[in-house]
Formats: C-alpha cells, structure tokens, sequence
C-alpha cells in the first residue's frame, strides 16, 4: 500500500487541524549556554580551537596545544548555525576563524592538511593525514 507525504505527516506529527506544536525555544536555549561554555576553547593565538573543555572551569590549565583537524574544523556549521538562530555573531565568527586558520595552514604542493595542528604555533605537529582520528 502507498502512502503520500501528507497521509504520512498527518498520521506521525499529529492532524494540522487539530495539533499545534508550538517550540518554546528550551532546545535553542541549551545549545546557546553549551556553545557558550564552549567558545574559550578558541581563545588561542591562531583561533584553533583547544581539543578539550570543561564545562564548569573553561580550558584545562594543563590542555595540551595540539588539536586533532577533525576536532580543530568541524564546529563550523554547528556553530555558524547557531549564529543565526540566536542572533548572536560570536559562534559563527570563531569557528570561520578556525576555519580560515586551518586553511592557510594546508600544505603548499597539494592543499593538503595534517591530522594534528599546535592551537598556540599553528604549527603542524603531525604531518600525515588519513581516515581515523589517532
């Protein structure tokens, strides 16, 4: 038996002329306070992020500056998502500037990036690249 969109929607999210779901902007609210919590983590001399934080204290006082590329770049969307929704620049803005960051850093013969980058130099620490995050 087939069944349309609408059969479907009407059948799993409710009737739209009985059902109204209203959001009340708690889920938005949590995001906000982690992406809050979370943006110290970018607070180094290139804009890479820090690979850890505690959500109580901020960065660890003995973090290790280097970061793993998939942790260092992958906030970008989330973060400039999260921008948009609450209105407020600062996580769109620190994530682009990872992301450049890390762009620069690509090497120069192949535009390609290492798996793991020093957040104070901007150094490569780790020159390979691969599937896996060891």
């Amino acid at each position: 038996e087939k069944s349309n969109l609408k059969t479907i929607n009407s059948t799993f999210v409710g009737n739209e002329t009985t059902t109204h779901w209203i959001y009340d902007g708690f889920l938005l609210s949590l995001a906000q306070d982690i992406g809050s919590r979370l943006l110290c983590a970018f607070e180094t001399d290139t804009g890479i992020p820090y690979g850890t934080v505690n959500l109580l204290y901020g960065v660890p006082k003995d973090e290790t500056p280097v970061a793993s590329l998939a942790g260092a770049g992958t906030l970008t969307l989330e973060f400039e998502l999260l921008s948009r929704l609450t209105g407020e620049g600062s996580f769109g803005e620190a994530a682009k500037l990872a992301t450049r960051a890390l762009w620069t850093r690509r090497s120069l013969g192949l535009n390609l990036f290492g798996k793991h980058i020093n957040t104070k130099s901007g150094q490569w620490t780790e020159y390979l690249s691969g599937i896996g995050s060891n």
